[in-house]
C-alpha cells in the first residue's frame, strides 16, 4: 500500500515535470530568432519562402519595438524600414507564386497591429515614419487580397 501511494507520488511529480519542461521550452523552440529565418527565407522557395518572409517581417516589428524602448531610435527606424523589405519581398513573392497567400497576409495583418502599436507608444517626433510603414504595410495587404481574390479570367488576359 505504502508503495503504491510512492509510485503514484512519483508518477504525479514527474508529469509535472514534464509539464514544466513542455511550457518553457516550446515557446522558445516557436520563436525563431530574427538570423535563423533570414536563413531559412533564403533557402526556402515559392509560398513558404513568402510566409517566412513575412513572419520575419512580423518579428522586426518586435524588435524595433525593443529598440525604441531600450532609446536606440536610429537602430528602430532601420529595422522599420527592414520590415518594410521583407514584408514587400514576402507579397511579391505570394502574388507571383500564388502560394501561402492567406499565411502571408495573415503575417503582414499582424505585423501592421503590431507596428500601430508600437507607434501609439511614441513621442509624436517619432511617429510619422511608422505612420507611413504601417500605410505601406496596409497596402501590401490590399496587395495580396486583390491576388487572392482577383478573377482568373482577367487575370489570363493580357
Amino acid at each position: 500500500m505504502i508503495a503504491m501511494a510512492q509510485h503514484s507520488r512519483f508518477k504525479i511529480a514527474a508529469l509535472a515535470v514534464l509539464v514544466l519542461l513542455l511550457t518553457t521550452v516550446a515557446p522558445a523552440a516557436e520563436q525563431k530568432s530574427v538570423e535563423a529565418l533570414k536563413a531559412e527565407a533564403e533557402k526556402a522557395g515559392g509560398g513558404h519562402q513568402a510566409r517566412l518572409y513575412a513572419e520575419l517581417a512580423q518579428q522586426l516589428v518586435e524588435t524595433a519595438d525593443q529598440q525604441f524602448t531600450d532609446g536606440q531610435v536610429e537602430a528602430a527606424q532601420a529595422s522599420v524600414q527592414d520590415v518594410l523589405k521583407y514584408a514587400a519581398l514576402a507579397r511579391d513573392i505570394s502574388i507571383k507564386t500564388r502560394g501561402k497567400m492567406k499565411e502571408t497576409e495573415i503575417h503582414l495583418r499582424n505585423a501592421e497591429r503590431r507596428l500601430d502599436a508600437v507607434r501609439r507608444t511614441l513621442s509624436v517626433d517619432d511617429r510619422p515614419p511608422l505612420e507611413d510603414a504601417g500605410k505601406k504595410l496596409e497596402r501590401f495587404r490590399q496587395d495580396l487580397l486583390n491576388a487572392m481574390f482577383a478573377d482568373p479570367k482577367k487575370e489570363k488576359k493580357p
